[in-house]
């Protein structure tokens, strides 16, 4: 069991040292996955290929690409997609939160991307932008969506918007999870599955759904969009790999907000930090 004094140390020392060892740290299951599935992971994937293949036309006719981030956050994202479409291209990321909007807004700055256009826009209250400064009436190319949908207590007042914000032959792509019984600790993983269990009433209580993935090819169909494609990402790692270390510190710092939130006691936590410990050791082991 842990004072209210160690685990703030171990808080601070974890706030000092979060690193996946190219310089990000990694505390967030969303920068984490982000970082996995696509900075970092080279598979090839039909999705991609037929993105790509629609941005080398593009590219080729000289056409201005137009993008959509939808709660960009910091701008991990969008800074991502603002290279992607080049000078000649536009990206408009909204985001909600002030303090992310300047973020954001920096690494525009300092990596010198004109292109892309910061805005602070709630998702659920301000109306959708049916196209970009150049086009206000023209739609989108792509509208990309991560990791929004989850956090939302409703989710009409945005699927509803989605159709009129994209161009005709437009693109909507949405990352989110549909399956978060899923996390957990192989073998003899017990108190890592109640912790995952916690985690996701702990999404409820702030009025998402860690699993809204289920809903939204329906919810998009019926407002008229086709549904190209339907793809599961799985992040599955052993002993030593990223997607370990990011679950067990997951498991650590997430844990103190969980305590915090009345939802888990220091001493559910003990149990989980010794299950890990003890587990990191059998050849074999696994985290899904």
């Amino acid at each position: 069991m842990y004072s209210p004094f160690q685990l703030g140390i171990r808080y601070l020392d974890w706030w000092l040292h979060a690193s996946n060892g190219r310089g990000h740290g990694i505390h967030s299951p969303f920068v984490y996955a982000f970082l996995e599935d696509v900075l970092l992971d080279h598979r090839p994937r039909p999705i991609y290929e037929q993105v790509e293949g629609l941005r080398s036309r593009l590219k080729r006719s000289g056409e201005m690409i137009e993008v959509l981030d939808l709660g960009a956050g910091p701008g991990f994202a969008a800074v991502d997609l603002a290279r992607r479409v080049g000078p000649q291209g536009q990206v408009l990321a909204l985001e909600r939160s002030e303090t992310y909007v300047a973020a954001a807004r920096a690494v525009a700055r300092q990596q010198n991307l004109p292109q892309l256009e910061v805005r602070q826009h709630d998702l659920l209250r301000d109306p959708l932008p049916h196209g970009p400064n150049t086009e206000p009436d023209g739609g989108f190319d792509l509208v990309w969506c991560r990791w929004v949908a989850m956090f939302l207590p409703t989710l009409e007042p945005l699927v509803e918007q989605l159709p009129q914000a994209l161009c005709p032959n437009g693109v909507l792509v949405l990352q989110e999870y549909m399956h978060w019984d899923t996390f957990a600790l192989h073998p003899h993983g017990q108190s890592i599955r109640r912790f995952g269990q916690v985690v996701q009433e702990s999404f409820r209580a702030a009025g998402g759904n860690p699993d809204v993935n289920r809903q939204l090819p329906t919810l998009l169909a019926r407002q008229g969009l086709k549904i190209r494609s339907l793809q599961a990402l799985p992040v599955v790692g052993g002993h030593g790999s990223m997607a370990a270390c990011w679950m067990q510190r997951f498991v650590e710092v997430y844990g103190l907000q969980l305590i915090a939130q009345g939802l888990w006691s220091t001493e559910e936590q003990t149990r989980a930090e010794m299950e890990m410990n003890k587990v990191a050791s059998e050849p074999g082991s696994f985290w899904v």
